[in-house]
């Protein structure tokens, strides 16, 4: 590990650190290690309680003592709140969370690393309770490094300020301001993962939907509950930070960036503070791109093979967390069986120097959502037909193994 020079050390309850050039990393990672472990005898302060009240405990690290107000949190430890218990910590990169009461709340990741972003590393697990999290500089500058583990789900964000609440095997998650990603464990969704699940499965939900939350029961899939307001999320404590945008004005949501649309598809590139448009649906999104789809009635024939041409693509590649340069795709093709209800798509895509051939084959959805085969598809897709059949666009995504990824976006038409 490199030295670092001190510019001055006082011991007094907890070390307090100042950097000579002001280079703050902090290595706060799960206590069984990933390369560089914390000393639990002495470990690394990652939050800073800044307010207690009624029965509030920590567990881990030597711990097992009752909160209070400038207690230093580290990695490994476990937040317990008792019936009355409520607590607020600022993390090192001033990320908040609120820890409501009869809640449990396990810290087993915070990396902040002002000077490489994409060290980032934040992971929390709400075994049971609500709690609030509004992401601070790490998760803003490397989100596709935070996560939030449940007993059912996995949740990503988008830059975010969101509650989640679990209860009896069911997770519900609403959100105040940005938005979520959330998906049910599933092969390709894992509780050892950082960042946000794709697929088929997952479900985003955009702060605009003020009155709706999203639930995900044991074994069971991302569900959009309307209509119920937030009654059976605890209440917030009126210390807790009110929901603003970084100007102070009331927070606002926008479209994704240079956005193109037909009749009943409308896709673009992803914009942080994306709001689904009003009468659509959201069919995917990646880091890269977002799809919604016009609601409404949907008609698939029940017979035939149709194939389809593309009408719109738009590629990329990234190279690490770089940004996103202009790939190329040829060869293209979707493949329609309307009376088995599957498809098969393929394409050759070409960044710099850099050539795959890329494919997807699985079902349609009674809905007309592609759910791909993962035992025959070498890409991540999230895609759907229109309410007309007539046209389809699907979302893609591909992680090389030297650190590369593709990422595109595809309309067809019959």
């Amino acid at each position: 590990m490199a030295s670092v020079e001190w510019d001055k050390n006082v011991i007094k309850g907890n070390m307090i650190i100042k950097l000579k050039n002001t280079l703050l990393i902090v290595l706060a990672l799960m206590t069984f290690g990933l390369g560089v472990k914390a000393n639990a005898g002495n470990p690394m302060d990652v939050g800073e309680v800044i307010f207690t009240i009624g029965e509030v405990k920590v567990l881990g690290s030597n711990s097992n003592a009752p909160l209070k107000r400038g207690d230093a949190l580290a990695v490994g430890q476990i937040l317990l709140t008792g019936s009355n218990g409520h607590v607020h910590i600022r993390f090192i990169d001033q990320a908040f969370v609120s820890v409501r009461p009869g809640s449990e709340l396990h810290i087993e990741q915070y990396l902040y690393d002002q000077a490489e972003p994409a060290n980032n590393r934040i992971k929390f697990k709400l075994v049971s309770g609500t709690s609030r999290f509004i992401t601070g500089k790490a998760g803003q500058a490397a989100k596709q490094n935070f996560r939030l583990n449940t007993p059912v789900a996995a949740v990503g964000i988008r830059g975010t300020d969101f509650i989640a609440q679990v209860a009896n095997d069911v997770t519900r998650v609403a959100v105040q301001q940005g938005g979520v990603v959330i998906s049910p464990y599933t092969q390709s969704c894992n509780a050892q993962a950082l960042g946000a699940c794709d697929g088929a499965q997952s479900r985003f939900l955009a702060g605009s939907l003020t009155d709706a939350f999203l639930e995900v029961k044991a074994q069971g899939a991302v569900q959009l509950v309307q209509g119920q307001g937030r009654k059976s999320f605890a209440l917030p404590r009126p210390e807790e930070p009110g929901v603003k945008a970084e100007n102070g004005e009331k927070s606002t949501d926008a479209l994704p960036v240079g956005m193109k649309s037909t009749q009943q598809l409308m896709w673009g590139r992803w914009s942080a503070n994306a709001a689904t448009p009003t009468g659509y649906e959201l069919i995917g999104q990646n880091d890269a791109f977002v799809l919604y789809r016009s609601m409404g009635d949907l008609s698939l024939p029940s017979v035939g093979y149709v194939s389809f041409q593309v009408k719109d693509a738009q590629v990329f590649g990234r190279e690490g967390h770089g940004t996103y340069e202009d790939a190329t795709i040829t060869k293209a093709n979707l493949s329609v069986n309307f009376e088995k209800m599957r498809y098969a798509t393929n394409f050759d895509w070409q960044f710099k120097e850099t050539k795959a051939s890329l494919y997807s084959r699985g079902t349609i959805t009674d809905t007309g959502r592609l759910n791909a085969d993962r035992a025959n598809s070498n890409m991540s897709i999230s895609g759907a037909f229109s309410g007309t059949s007539d046209e389809a666009a699907y979302l893609f995504s591909k992680k090389f193994s030297n650190d590369l990824n593709a990422y595109g976006l595809i309309r067809w038409q019959q």
